[in-house]
C-alpha cells in the first residue's frame, strides 16, 4: 500500500503542502493543494523545480526541514535560490520550527 502523503506546510489561507515518497522510484514528490476558495486545484512538483521557484518562501524551508527529517539526499538540489549563508528563519504559521538554517 502506498506510503499517505505527509503534510509539511499549510497557510492561513488554506492552502496545504504535501510530501509524497514513490518507494518504487525512492524519489520525493511535492503536492500543493490549493485552498477551496481558489478550486482546490492540485499541483505536483519534483522537489528540485519546487524549490527553485519557492526555495526562499517558508514553504521552502518547511520541505527542507521535512527533507532532513525524512533524511532525503534530495534535501541537497541545488538551485539559484538555495541560500548560502546562514539566515535566521522568521516564524510563519505554516512554518515548522524558528532557528538558523543549517546547511
Amino acid at each position: 500500500m502506498p506510503e499517505a502523503p505527509n503534510e509539511f506546510a499549510a497557510s492561513p489561507n488554506g492552502d496545504k503542502w504535501y510530501l509524497e515518497h514513490n518507494e518504487t522510484a525512492d524519489q520525493h514528490t511535492v503536492i500543493h493543494r490549493a485552498n477551496d476558495a481558489s478550486g482546490g486545484t492540485v499541483t505536483r512538483w519534483p522537489i528540485s523545480s519546487f524549490l527553485e521557484h519557492f526555495g526562499d518562501h517558508p514553504q521552502g524551508q518547511a520541505l527542507r526541514d521535512a527533507l532532513h527529517d525524512a533524511g532525503s539526499a534530495e534535501q541537497e538540489v541545488p538551485s539559484e535560490h538555495t541560500p548560502v549563508v546562514q539566515k535566521l528563519v522568521t516564524s510563519f504559521p505554516w512554518s515548522r520550527k524558528t532557528q538558523p538554517v543549517e546547511d
